[in-house]
């Protein structure tokens, strides 16, 4: 029987809160949270399943049921005293969409119960499809995160062999730091996994770069291993390991119109593990587009939404982040590759480029991983470089007024937030992007990474504060940052800590209090997941970021007002008439540096 999904249940060493799993009333558990709901439509429009069953071992149980939609639909009696295999048929076919799951009722006077089990299906009418996946990890320096989920994978799949999957798995860490090989902990896994785990030394050409040598590796060996597929994942997110059981399930049962579809992967904040980021997101006018951004899962109707369950989106523009994506190697091809973007963006312009072989989403199928709130570093440069690339690339109308509005809207906010380096990122992304592709694949990508990152504002511990304000002031930003962390707390219970400030009329008709005075003798503590109008009328700004405790220290300037604002006239210019012959350009030249042979002379691999 092929195991479509594993049965399972809250790990302290992946995520514990229960609501995800399973909703317990009185001596009923019914097993309807987000990783144990089966999606009905999917697998009937993807798939060639025509049954399913789900497999389980029990202990400590009463009675089984069955369940469509909140409606039980049939009823098995157990056998409590012994753990005893049973394999019970759901009707797979008399249901078209919705969700099944199954509920138990416990035994009150035994103590001992236990569960195991999985969701699979018979392959009566259809050969199952031969699938072999290569896992491309791109990390740098982050021995901690790699080992952690190294373990996690050898413990719950590699070493798992009533697993099938763990026969059709190669794993290949990219890692761009050349530091893995000193890190004990990732070799004696590397060694315990027998060959299927490859540490593959590579430059620092950033998550593109990255990335990109792994689809080489993996293309180098697809003969040999019979690779059909490839997946990517981040090296610092928290991963469910039955996401390789849910994907080889999935794609040895698809249909074979759907042969190539990408299988996107769900991000869930780490900090609120119950709170679902994104499951595809879409790209508009220069924006991410995500029309479901926070969802509770601890909730049945989230979790079996039809923003989740249903089907239609494969063709509309629907992308994937790469902290989880796996693709067909009919996608990824020699002739199909990333753009050299360095990091951030490269996985929506390639998943827009492919967007004609479709994606879905499926529950299970993601990671955890820290929020994409503001943070004050380089990254700004390399997102509107890249946005202004893909803007350049795609058909969008009217792309030289939105990427001016863009460039303009990030200018005037490095003003209201008084991080005045950001607009020096901002305009050196616009003239890097007007360099064209022959520049861009022409950097030493680390030695440019090096150069941006010294143009950036430049955060530091609390303590040196002291360096830059009186005892006074410095206690006073203690003080403060005291007061914001005891607000958030650390009950995860709770989606949204604080409102953000929203802008006003009286923001705007004083610019965010710049035409007015400025508060004297006054320093204001703003976390960076805060809001920019919150610098309102502040001569004085300590940007903080909890994550890791690094502070900004930032004051009003009108010298810098009006040196961005001069920043702004340039971007106008420079943009309004260059940006179509670059455009042109991209469009024309950029097959000429996606391929893999450009790819192994940019990685410097011949």
């Amino acid at each position: 029987m092929i195991q479509l999904q594993s049965i399972l249940l809250p790990d302290k060493s992946v995520c514990e809160i229960s609501e995800l799993y399973y909703h317990k009333k009185g001596n009923r558990i019914d097993y309807n949270g987000y990783f144990n709901l089966f999606y009905i439509e999917k697998r009937k429009k993807y798939t060639d399943i025509g049954n399913l069953k789900i497999s389980i071992c029990l202990c400590g149980y009463e009675r089984l049921i069955l369940v469509h939609d909140g409606v039980d639909i049939r009823e098995v009696k157990l056998e409590p005293k012994s753990h005893k295999e049973y394999l019970i048929d759901f009707p797979y076919g008399e249901y078209d969409k919705g969700c099944f799951w199954f509920a138990l009722y416990e035994d009150k006077s035994l103590l001992e119960k236990s569960i195991n089990g999985y969701f699979g299906a018979e392959p009566i009418d259809f050969i199952p499809r031969k699938i072999n996946i290569g896992i491309d990890i791109c990390t740098f320096k982050r021995e901690e995160y790699v080992a952690r989920n190294l373990k996690q994978l050898k413990e719950k799949i590699l070493s798992n062999p009533s697993l099938e999957v763990s026969n059709h798995i190669g794993i290949y860490i990219i890692d761009n730091g050349r530091t893995l090989q000193d890190c004990n902990a990732v070799q004696l896994i590397v060694r315990e996994c027998r060959n299927k785990i490859t540490i593959v030394p590579n430059i620092n050409a950033g998550g593109a770069g990255g990335f990109s040598r792994g689809m080489i590796e993996v293309l180098k060996d697809r003969d040999s291993e019979h690779y059909t597929h490839i997946l990517l994942m981040d090296d610092d997110a928290i991963v469910e390991p039955d996401l390789l059981v849910r994907i080889y399930g999935f794609l040895s049962t698809v249909k074979e119109i759907w042969k190539d579809i990408t299988i996107g992967g769900a991000l869930l904040r780490e900090d609120y593990p119950y709170l679902l980021l994104c499951a595809g997101e879409w790209w508009k006018k220069g924006k991410t587009v995500n029309t479901e951004a926070n969802l509770d899962l601890r909730t049945l109707l989230a979790s079996s939404s039809k923003y989740l369950t249903g089907t239609g989106n494969e063709y509309d523009g629907q992308y994937s982040g790469w902290w989880c994506c796996c693709y067909s190697l009919n996608v990824v091809r020699s002739d199909n590759m990333p753009i050299p973007l360095f990091i951030h963006r490269d996985d929506i312009e390639f998943g827009l480029r492919n967007a004609k072989y479709g994606i879905t989403f499926l529950n299970g199928v993601g990671v955890w991983h820290r929020g994409f709130e503001y943070s004050i570093d380089a990254n700004g440069y390399y997102d509107v470089r890249n946005t202004l690339i893909e803007l350049a690339i795609n058909k969008e109308k009217g792309k030289k007024m939105i990427a001016i509005k863009m460039v303009l809207k990030l200018l005037l906010l490095s003003v209201i937030r008084l991080t005045y380096k950001e607009a020096d990122l901002v305009y050196r992304g616009v003239i890097d992007f007007l360099r064209g592709p022959a520049w861009l694949y022409g950097q030493k990508p680390g030695e440019l990474n090096l150069e941006i990152r010294e143009m950036a504002c430049q955060m530091y511990s609390i303590k040196d504060l002291k360096k830059f304000l009186s005892e006074e002031e410095y206690l006073l930003v203690k003080q403060q940052i005291e007061v914001y962390e005891r607000s958030m707390g650390n009950d995860i219970t709770i989606p949204i800590k604080s409102p953000k400030t929203k802008a006003t009329i009286w923001h705007y008709m004083t610019f965010n209090g710049w035409i007015l005075p400025a508060k004297q003798k006054h320093i204001k503590v703003i976390a960076t997941s805060g809001s920019p109008f919150d610098a309102f009328r502040e001569k004085t700004v300590v940007w903080y970021e909890s994550s890791n405790g690094k502070v900004y220290l930032t004051q009003r300037h009108y010298k810098e007002l009006f040196r961005i604002i001069y920043l702004c006239v340039k971007s106008i210019v420079v943009l309004y008439g260059s940006f179509d012959k670059a455009a042109f350009d991209y469009q024309k030249h950029i097959g000429d540096i996606t391929t893999q042979a450009a790819w192994e002379k940019y990685l410097e691999l011949n």
